[in-house]
């Protein structure tokens, strides 16, 4: 089964030769939907969107040029009207006049990256043969002593000096997808597209990275695709996948965290979080990916989740090739078998290890 990079199509898609912007929603079940354009949270411009036989929405405009703020007003399935973020924004701000977060329309070649050797070299390099000193940070609460969370352009001057100084040949950073609470540690994702609205956009997390490997340091990302987001933040918004057109489209059953397990029996689920993990390597750069909780997605009430398995298995070696020297890591917690070879990943977390170290220096 194959999985299109729903990054290259959906969202908000800006054209700079025509100078227009096309929006592509997936909402099978909805009734209706408009693109409403936005400025300081107020609507300036509503937009009918036209539905295809594959369940896509879509329009065409010249009224959203990068920077453009805007959300989705969907008549869902149950003919409910609700306001929401685009679950394939590429960057997300909150607007303070109406304390909710809108989607922001990225123009994807602004740009320029710096690090053509360092992606050359890890083309033709083994990581798994090269020494690997991984440092793991909160990217938004990095340097303490603040009451707002970092952004990505202050820190990445300091990180650079810190990792080099350490000899950290990697950083791995978490709280970088958009969540939904700001001084949690960033794994009730809202956005799997996105950058944390309060650490800076799209662009802003590019420049981290390069930045990073400019200097020899590569970047690794934590990556959520066990769980998500599920609550509304009222009755007529939401930044939540949950529900989006008024049925379940990705939704299990609840969390031991608060939030909902993915289905990966649903194909919206699998596009969905294929295209993410992709995304983050191809448009960002990133070195490597840190699967979060795995064993809650392949296995649970001692049973194997067989679509699960599956989903890692392909996803892993679609990254292995077509993305050489990019890492693949399981944060697995059960010691289930063979992990690495089943399912094709690089590496494993030793979670027993982390857990005495940090014991003892207490």
């Amino acid at each position: 089964m194959t999985h299109p990079k729903l990054y290259e199509s959906r969202g908000a898609q800006y054209y700079k030769d025509s100078q227009t912007t096309s929006f592509c929603l997936y909402a099978p079940n909805a009734r209706n939907v408009w693109v409403v354009l936005t400025a300081f949270g107020n609507e300036e411009h509503r937009l009918q969107m036209t539905r295809t036989i594959e369940g896509l929405w879509e329009t065409v405009t010249d009224k959203a040029k990068p920077a453009r703020t805007y959300l989705y007003l969907i008549d869902d399935y149950h003919g409910r009207y609700m306001l929401r973020t685009d679950p394939v924004s590429f960057s997300v701000v909150h607007i303070p006049e109406v304390n909710q977060v809108h989607s922001v329309v990225h123009d994807e070649t602004i740009y320029q990256w710096g690090d053509r050797n360092w992606m050359i070299h890890r083309f033709q390099t083994d990581p798994l043969r090269s020494p690997l000193s991984i440092y793991e940070i909160q990217a938004k609460s990095w340097k303490s002593g603040r009451n707002q969370p970092f952004k990505f352009r202050q820190i990445a001057p300091e990180l650079v000096i810190y990792c080099q100084e350490m000899g950290f040949t990697h950083v791995e950073m978490y709280g970088i997808l958009d969540h939904a609470r700001k001084w949690e540690r960033g794994y009730q994702i809202a956005n799997y597209f996105a950058p944390y609205r309060d650490s800076g956009t799209c662009d802003d997390l590019k420049y981290l990275v390069d930045l990073l490997h400019q200097n020899g340091i590569g970047v690794i990302l934590d990556w959520i695709p066990t769980h998500y987001h599920h609550d509304h933040q009222s009755h007529y918004f939401s930044v939540s996948l949950h529900e989006y057109d008024g049925t379940n489209l990705h939704a299990s059953c609840p969390s031991r965290w608060g939030t909902l397990y993915f289905d990966f029996n649903k194909e919206e689920t699998r596009r969905l979080l294929f295209a993410s993990a992709l995304y983050y390597i191809d448009r960002l750069h990133i070195d490597g990916l840190r699967f979060d909780a795995v064993s809650q997605m392949i296995r649970r009430n001692q049973q194997d989740i067989p679509s699960a398995i599956s989903f890692l298995r392909e996803l892993n070696q679609t990254i292995h090739r077509h993305y050489p020297g990019v890492l693949c890591i399981a944060e697995e917690t059960e010691g289930y078998p063979n992990l690495n070879r089943n399912m094709n990943f690089d590496l494993k977390w030793n979670i027993g290890w982390s857990n005495d170290e940090r014991n003892l220096l207490r």
